[in-house]
C-alpha cells in the first residue's frame, strides 16, 4: 500500500506541473503582447499632442479675448485705447495691460468699471518663436503661434501668470502724458 500512495502522490506531482506548464504564456506570446501594447500606445500619444495642440489654441484664444474684452470695456467708460505699437521688448504690450488693470489710489477718483482686466494677470513677455504670444497692433492685441515671429507677451498654459498686483502706477504715467 505505501507504493500505491507514494505512486498517487507521484501522479498528481507531475499532473500539478502540467497545470502549471498549461496555465502560463510562453515567451513569444509574452512578446507579441508586448509588441501590439507598443503600437497602441505610440498610436495614442500622436493622437495626444493633437489634442494637446488644440487646447493650446483654444486657450491663447480665450487670453486674447479676455484681453480684447477688457479694451473694449474700457473704450465704452472712457475712451478707445490707441498706443502706437513699438517693436522693442514688448514694452508697449506691457503698458496697455497695466492701464487695463488700473483702478486709482481711492475709490472717488477710480473709473467707472475699472479695473478692466485682472490686477493679477502678469505674463512675461517673449520673443521665441516656438511660443504662443499676444502682440499689441496699436488698436487690440493679435495673436502670434508658433513658427510666427514677432515680440508679446508669453502664453502661459500653467496659470502661473496669474501671480499677484502689478506696481502701482498712474495711466497718464504709463502713456508718457
Amino acid at each position: 500500500m505505501t507504493t500505491t500512495t507514494k505512486d498517487s502522490s507521484r501522479s498528481a506531482a507531475s499532473a500539478l506541473k502540467r497545470h502549471w506548464r498549461a496555465a502560463g504564456y510562453s515567451v513569444s506570446e509574452l512578446v507579441i503582447v508586448i509588441s501590439i501594447m507598443g503600437v497602441l500606445s505610440g498610436v495614442t500619444v500622436g493622437e495626444f499632442h493633437q489634442f494637446l495642440d488644440g487646447s493650446k489654441d483654444a486657450l491663447a484664444a480665450a487670453r486674447l479675448e479676455m484681453l480684447n474684452q477688457a479694451l473694449h470695456s474700457f473704450a465704452q467708460h472712457n475712451q478707445e485705447l490707441v498706443y502706437t505699437r513699438q517693436d522693442r521688448a514688448a514694452e508697449d504690450e506691457r503698458i496697455v495691460l497695466r492701464v487695463l488693470q488700473y483702478r486709482g489710489p481711492t475709490e472717488g477718483t477710480a473709473a467707472i468699471g475699472s479695473p478692466y482686466l485682472d490686477p493679477m494677470y502678469n505674463p512675461l513677455t517673449s520673443s521665441a518663436d516656438t511660443t504662443y504670444r499676444l502682440r499689441w497692433t496699436g488698436g487690440l492685441y493679435e495673436l502670434l503661434k508658433p513658427q510666427t515671429p514677432g515680440t508679446g507677451l508669453l502664453m502661459n498654459f500653467e496659470g502661473t501668470d496669474f501671480k499677484g498686483p502689478p506696481r502701482p502706477l498712474a495711466p497718464a504715467d504709463m502713456l508718457g502724458h
